[in-house]
Protein backbone atom coordinates (compact mmCIF):
# COMPACT_ATOMS: atom_id res chain seq x y z
CA UNK A 1 0.00 0.00 0.00
CA UNK A 2 1.35 3.83 -0.88
CA UNK A 3 -0.13 6.32 1.25
CA UNK A 4 -0.07 9.85 0.29
CA UNK A 5 -0.80 12.30 3.20
CA UNK A 6 -1.19 15.89 2.62
CA UNK A 7 -2.50 18.91 5.03
CA UNK A 8 -5.27 20.48 4.73
CA UNK A 9 -5.25 24.95 5.62
CA UNK A 10 -7.98 27.05 5.87
CA UNK A 11 -7.99 30.28 4.64
CA UNK A 12 -5.24 31.75 7.24
CA UNK A 13 -2.77 28.94 6.41
CA UNK A 14 -3.75 27.01 9.47
CA UNK A 15 -3.35 23.08 9.47
CA UNK A 16 -6.64 21.88 10.14
CA UNK A 17 -6.52 18.54 9.08
CA UNK A 18 -4.62 15.73 6.99
CA UNK A 19 -5.97 14.15 3.65
CA UNK A 20 -4.91 10.58 3.46
CA UNK A 21 -5.30 8.89 -0.01
CA UNK A 22 -3.94 5.12 0.38
CA UNK A 23 -3.04 3.33 -3.02
CA UNK A 24 -3.15 -0.79 -3.60
CA UNK A 25 0.24 -1.28 -4.81
CA UNK A 26 0.37 -5.18 -4.61
CA UNK A 27 -0.92 -6.15 -8.69
CA UNK A 28 1.58 -3.35 -9.72
CA UNK A 29 4.59 -5.31 -7.06
CA UNK A 30 3.34 -8.73 -8.47
CA UNK A 31 3.90 -7.32 -12.40
CA UNK A 32 7.53 -6.13 -11.37
CA UNK A 33 8.15 -9.42 -9.66
CA UNK A 34 7.33 -11.36 -12.50
CA UNK A 35 9.28 -9.31 -15.35
CA UNK A 36 12.66 -8.70 -13.21
CA UNK A 37 12.23 -12.60 -12.76
CA UNK A 38 11.73 -12.73 -16.60
CA UNK A 39 14.29 -10.47 -17.23
CA UNK A 40 16.98 -12.30 -15.35
CA UNK A 41 16.08 -15.60 -16.96
CA UNK A 42 16.26 -14.40 -20.47
CA UNK A 43 19.95 -13.32 -18.98
CA UNK A 44 20.81 -16.09 -17.60
CA UNK A 45 19.79 -18.35 -21.31
CA UNK A 46 21.52 -15.38 -23.17
CA UNK A 47 24.48 -15.19 -20.93
CA UNK A 48 25.44 -19.30 -19.76
CA UNK A 49 24.49 -20.51 -23.81
CA UNK A 50 26.80 -23.26 -25.14
CA UNK A 51 26.33 -21.50 -28.64
CA UNK A 52 27.98 -18.20 -29.28
CA UNK A 53 24.45 -15.10 -29.98
CA UNK A 54 24.34 -12.00 -30.80
CA UNK A 55 21.85 -8.85 -31.18
CA UNK A 56 22.71 -7.14 -34.51
CA UNK A 57 21.47 -3.80 -35.65
CA UNK A 58 20.55 -2.95 -39.09
CA UNK A 59 23.49 -1.77 -40.14
CA UNK A 60 25.13 -5.15 -38.94
CA UNK A 61 26.65 -3.63 -35.44
CA UNK A 62 26.80 -5.99 -32.84
CA UNK A 63 24.60 -4.74 -29.94
CA UNK A 64 24.94 -7.37 -27.79
CA UNK A 65 26.71 -10.38 -27.23
CA UNK A 66 27.53 -13.38 -25.22
CA UNK A 67 30.11 -14.48 -24.18
CA UNK A 68 30.71 -18.00 -25.85
CA UNK A 69 30.61 -15.43 -28.71
CA UNK A 70 33.62 -13.75 -27.59
CA UNK A 71 35.29 -16.63 -26.96
CA UNK A 72 34.51 -18.29 -30.41
CA UNK A 73 36.14 -15.15 -32.29
CA UNK A 74 38.56 -14.50 -29.80
CA UNK A 75 37.83 -11.06 -28.75
CA UNK A 76 36.59 -9.28 -25.80
CA UNK A 77 32.71 -7.86 -25.30
CA UNK A 78 33.91 -4.34 -25.90
CA UNK A 79 36.12 -5.25 -28.75
CA UNK A 80 33.46 -7.41 -31.03
CA UNK A 81 30.93 -4.68 -29.55
CA UNK A 82 32.99 -1.72 -31.99
CA UNK A 83 32.43 -4.24 -34.81
CA UNK A 84 30.09 -5.81 -37.47
CA UNK A 85 29.50 -8.88 -38.71
CA UNK A 86 30.43 -8.03 -41.70
CA UNK A 87 33.74 -7.36 -40.44
CA UNK A 88 34.41 -10.89 -39.23
CA UNK A 89 33.12 -12.60 -41.83
CA UNK A 90 35.18 -14.39 -44.43
CA UNK A 91 35.02 -12.36 -47.70
CA UNK A 92 34.23 -15.83 -49.40
CA UNK A 93 31.25 -16.11 -47.48
CA UNK A 94 29.98 -12.58 -47.27
CA UNK A 95 27.33 -11.74 -50.39
CA UNK A 96 25.78 -15.30 -49.71
CA UNK A 97 24.94 -13.33 -45.63
CA UNK A 98 24.04 -10.60 -46.81
CA UNK A 99 21.99 -11.96 -49.20
CA UNK A 100 20.61 -14.32 -46.95
CA UNK A 101 20.16 -10.88 -44.36
CA UNK A 102 18.39 -8.85 -47.30
CA UNK A 103 15.73 -11.71 -47.78
CA UNK A 104 14.91 -11.62 -44.00
CA UNK A 105 14.42 -8.43 -43.83
CA UNK A 106 12.24 -8.35 -46.85
CA UNK A 107 10.23 -11.47 -45.56
CA UNK A 108 11.11 -13.38 -48.26
CA UNK A 109 12.89 -15.42 -45.43
CA UNK A 110 11.32 -16.05 -41.98
CA UNK A 111 14.92 -17.02 -40.30
CA UNK A 112 18.56 -18.63 -42.53
CA UNK A 113 21.01 -20.88 -41.47
CA UNK A 114 24.32 -21.48 -43.21
CA UNK A 115 27.57 -22.70 -42.43
CA UNK A 116 30.14 -19.64 -43.18
CA UNK A 117 33.71 -19.03 -41.97
CA UNK A 118 34.43 -16.25 -39.78
CA UNK A 119 37.66 -15.09 -39.22
CA UNK A 120 38.90 -14.56 -35.53
CA UNK A 121 40.64 -11.40 -34.19
CA UNK A 122 44.31 -13.55 -34.95
CA UNK A 123 43.63 -13.84 -38.33
CA UNK A 124 42.75 -17.64 -38.24
CA UNK A 125 39.61 -18.94 -40.02
CA UNK A 126 37.31 -20.98 -38.17
CA UNK A 127 33.48 -22.55 -39.48
CA UNK A 128 30.46 -21.76 -37.83
CA UNK A 129 26.92 -23.08 -38.45
CA UNK A 130 24.64 -19.44 -38.38
CA UNK A 131 21.11 -19.15 -37.74
CA UNK A 132 19.94 -15.78 -37.81
CA UNK A 133 16.17 -14.31 -36.97
CA UNK A 134 15.11 -10.98 -37.19
CA UNK A 135 13.62 -9.37 -34.03
CA UNK A 136 10.53 -7.26 -34.59
CA UNK A 137 8.02 -5.84 -33.13
CA UNK A 138 4.59 -5.91 -32.32
CA UNK A 139 3.90 -4.21 -34.96
CA UNK A 140 6.29 -6.06 -37.21
CA UNK A 141 8.44 -3.70 -37.77
CA UNK A 142 12.41 -4.78 -38.05
CA UNK A 143 14.70 -3.98 -35.14
CA UNK A 144 18.01 -5.93 -35.53
CA UNK A 145 18.18 -9.78 -35.71
CA UNK A 146 19.30 -12.61 -33.42
CA UNK A 147 22.19 -14.69 -34.57
CA UNK A 148 23.55 -18.12 -32.99
CA UNK A 149 26.98 -19.24 -33.80
CA UNK A 150 28.24 -22.40 -33.31
CA UNK A 151 31.69 -23.62 -33.96
CA UNK A 152 31.84 -26.59 -36.21
CA UNK A 153 35.29 -26.35 -37.51
CA UNK A 154 36.40 -29.59 -36.03
CA UNK A 155 33.63 -31.50 -37.73
CA UNK A 156 34.46 -29.44 -41.07
CA UNK A 157 38.28 -30.56 -40.34
CA UNK A 158 37.02 -34.61 -39.80
CA UNK A 159 34.63 -34.08 -42.81
CA UNK A 160 37.95 -33.06 -45.13
CA UNK A 161 40.41 -35.75 -43.49
CA UNK A 162 37.56 -38.40 -44.40
CA UNK A 163 36.88 -37.20 -48.00
CA UNK A 164 41.08 -37.03 -48.39
CA UNK A 165 41.40 -40.11 -47.27
CA UNK A 166 38.47 -41.82 -49.65
CA UNK A 167 40.44 -39.81 -52.46
CA UNK A 168 43.53 -41.80 -51.61
CA UNK A 169 42.11 -45.13 -51.52
CA UNK A 170 40.70 -44.52 -54.84
CA UNK A 171 43.55 -43.53 -56.46
CA UNK A 172 45.69 -46.94 -55.34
Amino acid sequence: VTLVISPIRDHTGQVVGVSTIASDVTERKQVETILHESEERFRATFEQAAVGIAHIGLDGRFLRVNHKLCEILGYTQVELMRLTFQEITAPAWLDADLENTRKVLARELATYTMEKRYVRKDGSALWVLLTASPVRTADGEVLGSVGVAQDITERREAEARRLEYAHRQRDI
